[in-house]
């Protein structure tokens, strides 16, 4: 047995699987770019994170080594008492002091 094929049944069939081949294609590739848009932002994100903790970390830094040296400046005695300190690295807290009159 053969059927007579219909023609123009056929090509509407074609273009309607072709439009939803062609939607299905689009739908990956705004699905594609959707997601490498979101990675793209992540890693922007976690970019400005480690920067930030960089600056901090700097800041960190620099806050210690100003306490550091005003402590190291409040420990010096002005030159024209040097009896009182022969010897900043000598000077413990708690220690003894020597004072003779």
């Amino acid at each position: 047995m053969v059927r007579a094929i219909d023609v123009q049944q056929s090509i509407l069939q074609t273009t309607s699987l072709e439009k939803i081949q062609q939607i299905q294609q689009q739908h990956a590739d705004m699905q594609q770019r959707y997601y490498q848009l979101k990675l793209s932002e992540e890693d922007r994100l976690a970019q400005e994170k480690v920067n930030q903790f960089k600056e901090a970390d700097k800041a960190k830094i620099r806050k210690k080594e100003d306490s550091q040296d005003k402590r190291k400046g409040a420990n010096r005695h002005p030159p024209d008492h040097p009896e009182l300190l022969a010897d900043d690295e000598e000077v413990r807290e708690g220690g003894h002091i020597n004072i003779t009159i």
